[in-house]
């Protein structure tokens, strides 16, 4: 692990906030936080990613003016969005320090990292300065073998069944009031998800058949605490990739609280794992992906790491 310590009072950090984070309670919570920021001599300037792309825009025009100490405060979404900015904006990526407040809802990113569930944990995380040189995945969606778009992730990439749960989410409403729109998603997606026939080529490794899903990590956890790749180390120079292969709803609803604690690789029967720098990924069906909440063209894939990209702060 090569890591760097950060006296991050000697800097100005360029704090960008997504509002609508928590039900739109961000801004209740950047309020105590610009106190404790204050009492501990915190350099700062604040930038609201209150829209779409909002993230993306703003990081990469910060560093395109200079900026090198960028700050989170948000959720895996906002989090995304800045890191496809930092990596979009053409500047060195070793040069820039990104610190991360999780305060989103889901905050899978932070939990690989040991972050805690209190500001004032987070804070003296942050003032420790403990930085690590963080991996960087890339999906690039191909069609007719030219590449349609791409998208840089901090965190896990999902194929299949994670992305039929976003779709849902995008484009359903939910029918009951107190209900986590993401939950409904999910169970209506269980039950009406069929496996698809899944083509993964990478080095010494293959899978052609049908899949529940696949998902390539970075980091460790996503869906709100799913730690659905448990053996990913962040800054290894590699992803993790995992293949659920054709499941039926009983097997699902069986492993399900095991998909929490990472058991679900060694009590899936026909699941399959690898540990690579790239791998191509296929279906003769329309096959969905998504990045942290965010749909992808679909497509073939191409997914890549960038390794030791970037300077990330950590607990671990």
């Amino acid at each position: 692990m090569t890591t760097n310590n950060l006296n991050v009072t000697h800097f100005t950090w360029q704090v960008i906030l997504n509002p609508n984070a928590r039900e739109h309670k961000c801004m209740g919570i950047w309020h105590e936080i610009e106190k404790l920021f204050q009492e501990k001599n915190v350099h700062y300037i604040l930038h609201l990613a209150d829209a779409p792309r909002k993230g993306i825009e703003t990081a990469r025009q910060l560093c395109q003016d200079g900026h090198r100490h960028l700050m989170v405060l948000g959720g895996d979404g906002t989090l995304n969005e800045v890191v496809n900015g930092i990596c979009e904006s053409g500047v060195s990526l070793e040069e820039v320090y990104l610190a991360v407040m999780p305060v989103g809802r889901g905050n899978d990113w932070a939990r690989t990292h040991n972050f805690s569930t209190t500001l004032s944990d987070n804070l003296e995380i942050f003032l420790n300065g403990h930085f690590i040189q963080h991996d960087i995945g890339m999906v690039r969606t191909l069609q007719d073998g030219n590449e349609k778009a791409h998208r840089y992730f901090i965190n896990i990439a999902g194929f299949g069944f994670d992305a039929e749960v976003i779709y849902d989410v995008t484009h359903k409403k939910p029918h009951f009031l107190g209900v986590s729109v993401y939950v409904l998603s999910l169970i209506r997606t269980i039950f009406s998800f069929k496996s698809q026939p899944l083509m993964v080529h990478a080095p010494d490794f293959e899978f052609n058949g049908k899949s529940f899903l696949m998902v390539a990590g970075i980091c460790q956890y996503n869906g709100g605490g799913m730690r659905q790749v448990p053996m990913a180390v962040p800054d290894d120079g590699l992803m993790d990739v995992v293949v659920i292969p054709n499941v039926n709803i009983w097997t699902v609803f069986k492993n399900f609280k095991k998909i929490f604690s990472g058991e679900h690789v060694m009590s899936i029967k026909g699941i399959q794992t690898c540990r690579v720098n790239h791998l191509d990924v296929s279906s003769k069906e329309l096959l969905r992906s998504e990045v942290e909440g965010e749909l992808l063209p679909t497509g073939s894939y191409r997914i890549e790491v960038v390794p030791e990209a970037l300077n990330v702060l950590t607990n671990l």
